[in-house]
């Protein structure tokens, strides 16, 4: 494998094409940095170059906006930088598809940065999506570390990753027991630690019958097959992981106006960031989890960029589920379809599935207006 910042600039370069103005979706955090430092670098003397973003308030109460400014200004890099409130709604909405609704959390926020992207004359946007899921340090590392002799890296690792489900105490342990495990043992041990809310198989109560039956046993027949994939194709909990965060992760389609283009999760750049062996996701020389666990990320970025990179992800979830409340949700057409339960709505309803909910009643509402009918 060729060094890694020169794939990312050549998918750079793919994404941009011919266009004459770009934008960049930017959040504060290192993933659309790495895009828009780079961006400006290798083009910033072509191309007309426009960062776009929204300014949320994170988990702790702050902007993200700030954040944003001191990147561009700390590491120098010159171009325009357009916000809008995450309270503003679109002038537009989402484009529409006939294959099915868009599952991003937020797909008015990002027809929104699409409306900014056309508005600053761009031709394409692009964004920082899919560097977690590629680069990003996951759990399970411990064999490959002590494989690769990195035993000193051990506490610092076992400190900054924190299972989600389980304690990285036992999933590491577990890591390095899983090879005495048969294959299929070690599959099923695998998703039962990180997925344990499919394995169970809960009903979808905000399903009507027959719907909630036939998702309940596409799940079960879905979880099947992951065991089979990773019984026949993987042989550590670390590679399950890596492939589990990827696959299957969507690229979304363009909310209308530009085109989207994601340069981390370019095909090409795909298969040559795959190669990298694990154990170098995750590096102990530098002084922060964040940093640690976004190593590959990091040594992206331009030179004398880390002293004014950010110590700490920010964290958006009150923001993301604060655009649906669950009390005024409206469901019209996925009510009178017969595909949602009308009890689903009088109850507490996690604000995911209502944004998920409105997503699809979204989608379903657009078809009615375009005259496509439902059938059985």
């Amino acid at each position: 494998m060729r060094n890694l910042r020169t794939e990312f600039l050549a998918s750079l370069r793919r994404a941009v094409g011919n266009s004459e103005g770009v934008a960049v979706a930017t959040s504060g955090g290192l993933d659309s940095l790495a895009v828009l430092a780079n961006l400006i670098l290798e083009h910033g003397d072509q191309r007309r170059i426009t960062a776009v973003a929204i300014e949320m308030i994170d988990d702790r109460g702050k902007s993200n906006i700030p954040v944003a400014r001191n990147l561009l200004e700390g590491i120098g890099l010159r171009c325009d930088l357009r916000i809008v409130p995450i309270s503003r709604r679109p002038t537009g909405v989402p484009e529409w598809h006939a294959e099915g609704p868009r599952l991003d959390a937020l797909p008015d926020a990002n027809r929104l940065l699409v409306e900014l992207a056309h508005e600053a004359g761009a031709d394409v946007l692009l964004t920082g999506d899919g560097a977690d899921e590629l680069l990003g340090s996951g759990q399970y590392l411990t064999p490959h570390l002590l494989r690769h002799g990195n035993v000193r890296a051990l506490p610092d690792y076992w400190r900054d990753h924190r299972g989600e489900y389980q304690p990285t105490k036992k999933l590491e342990t577990l890591a390095v027991l899983s090879p005495l495990l048969g294959r299929r043992r070690r599959a099923m041990t695998y998703l039962a630690c990180s997925w344990p809310e499919l394995c169970s198989n809960p009903p979808h109560d905000f399903l009507a019958e027959p719907y909630r039956g036939i998702a309940t046993a596409w799940t079960k027949s879905w979880i099947g097959s992951l065991v089979r994939l990773h019984e026949r194709h993987h042989d550590s909990l670390a590679v399950m992981e890596a492939w589990s965060d990827l696959y299957p992760h969507q690229r979304l389609r363009t909310a209308g106006l530009v085109r989207n283009e994601d340069p981390f999760l370019d095909p090409e750049f795909v298969e040559r960031a795959k190669r990298l062996p694990l154990h170098r996701r995750y590096d102990p020389s530098y002084p922060h989890p964040y940093w640690r666990m976004k190593s590959q990320v990091i040594k992206l970025m331009p030179p004398g960029a880390l002293a004014h990179l950010p110590t700490a992800k920010q964290i958006f979830s009150r923001a993301i589920v604060s655009r649906v409340d669950p009390a005024e949700l409206s469901a019209k057409y996925l009510l009178e379809s017969g595909i949602l339960s009308a009890r689903a709505l009088s109850g507490d309803l996690d604000p995911m599935v209502a944004t998920r909910i409105v997503e699809v009643e979204q989608w379903l509402a657009t078809a009615m207006e375009l005259g496509y009918e439902l059938i059985d």
